[in-house]
Protein backbone atom coordinates (compact mmCIF):
# COMPACT_ATOMS: atom_id res chain seq x y z
CA UNK A 1 0.00 0.00 0.00
CA UNK A 2 2.81 2.42 0.78
CA UNK A 3 4.24 1.91 -2.71
CA UNK A 4 0.97 3.06 -4.28
CA UNK A 5 0.85 6.09 -1.99
CA UNK A 6 4.50 6.88 -2.74
CA UNK A 7 3.87 6.83 -6.49
CA UNK A 8 0.77 9.03 -6.14
CA UNK A 9 2.42 11.59 -3.85
CA UNK A 10 5.60 11.60 -5.92
CA UNK A 11 3.55 12.20 -9.07
CA UNK A 12 1.81 15.13 -7.40
CA UNK A 13 5.15 16.47 -6.20
CA UNK A 14 6.70 16.30 -9.68
CA UNK A 15 3.62 17.85 -11.29
CA UNK A 16 3.59 20.75 -8.81
CA UNK A 17 7.32 21.28 -9.22
CA UNK A 18 7.01 21.58 -12.99
CA UNK A 19 3.54 22.82 -13.83
CA UNK A 20 1.63 23.83 -10.73
CA UNK A 21 1.45 26.87 -8.55
CA UNK A 22 1.73 25.90 -4.89
CA UNK A 23 2.82 27.73 -1.79
CA UNK A 24 6.11 26.87 -0.14
CA UNK A 25 4.31 25.47 2.88
CA UNK A 26 2.25 23.09 0.71
CA UNK A 27 5.41 21.90 -1.00
CA UNK A 28 7.08 21.41 2.38
CA UNK A 29 4.14 19.40 3.72
CA UNK A 30 4.21 17.33 0.54
CA UNK A 31 7.93 16.79 1.07
CA UNK A 32 7.31 15.65 4.64
CA UNK A 33 4.62 13.28 3.42
CA UNK A 34 7.06 11.82 0.91
CA UNK A 35 9.73 11.53 3.58
CA UNK A 36 7.40 9.76 6.00
CA UNK A 37 6.12 7.34 3.37
CA UNK A 38 9.61 6.57 2.05
CA UNK A 39 10.98 5.99 5.55
CA UNK A 40 8.12 3.71 6.52
CA UNK A 41 8.28 1.79 3.24
CA UNK A 42 12.06 1.36 3.31
CA UNK A 43 12.46 0.56 6.99
CA UNK A 44 9.53 -1.86 6.91
CA UNK A 45 11.33 -3.66 4.07
CA UNK A 46 14.54 -3.80 6.11
CA UNK A 47 12.57 -5.15 9.08
CA UNK A 48 11.00 -7.83 6.90
CA UNK A 49 14.39 -8.95 5.60
CA UNK A 50 15.91 -9.07 9.10
CA UNK A 51 12.95 -11.01 10.49
CA UNK A 52 13.34 -13.57 7.69
CA UNK A 53 16.52 -14.69 9.48
CA UNK A 54 14.43 -16.05 12.40
CA UNK A 55 15.95 -13.84 15.08
CA UNK A 56 13.50 -14.90 17.79
CA UNK A 57 11.03 -12.89 19.83
CA UNK A 58 13.66 -10.70 21.52
CA UNK A 59 15.37 -10.06 18.18
CA UNK A 60 12.06 -9.07 16.61
CA UNK A 61 11.38 -6.58 19.39
CA UNK A 62 14.90 -5.16 19.28
CA UNK A 63 14.88 -4.86 15.49
CA UNK A 64 11.49 -3.16 15.53
CA UNK A 65 12.53 -0.69 18.24
CA UNK A 66 15.84 0.17 16.56
CA UNK A 67 14.17 0.76 13.20
CA UNK A 68 11.37 2.73 14.83
CA UNK A 69 13.88 5.02 16.55
CA UNK A 70 15.89 5.38 13.34
CA UNK A 71 12.76 6.28 11.37
CA UNK A 72 11.50 8.76 13.97
CA UNK A 73 14.91 10.42 14.24
CA UNK A 74 15.22 10.67 10.46
CA UNK A 75 11.73 12.13 10.15
CA UNK A 76 12.43 14.73 12.86
CA UNK A 77 15.68 15.64 11.10
CA UNK A 78 13.74 16.20 7.86
CA UNK A 79 11.07 18.16 9.72
CA UNK A 80 13.78 20.38 11.17
CA UNK A 81 15.01 21.19 7.68
CA UNK A 82 11.56 21.92 6.29
CA UNK A 83 10.12 23.72 9.31
CA UNK A 84 10.95 27.27 8.05
CA UNK A 85 9.04 26.57 4.84
CA UNK A 86 6.04 25.19 6.72
CA UNK A 87 5.67 28.13 9.08
CA UNK A 88 6.62 30.66 6.41
CA UNK A 89 9.64 32.07 8.19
Amino acid sequence: MTAVLLVAVLGLHVWLANFGQASASLRAVLGLTLLGLALFHGLNGVRTVVLDFDVGVQGRKLTTMILLLLGATSFLFGLNGLWPLIVGG
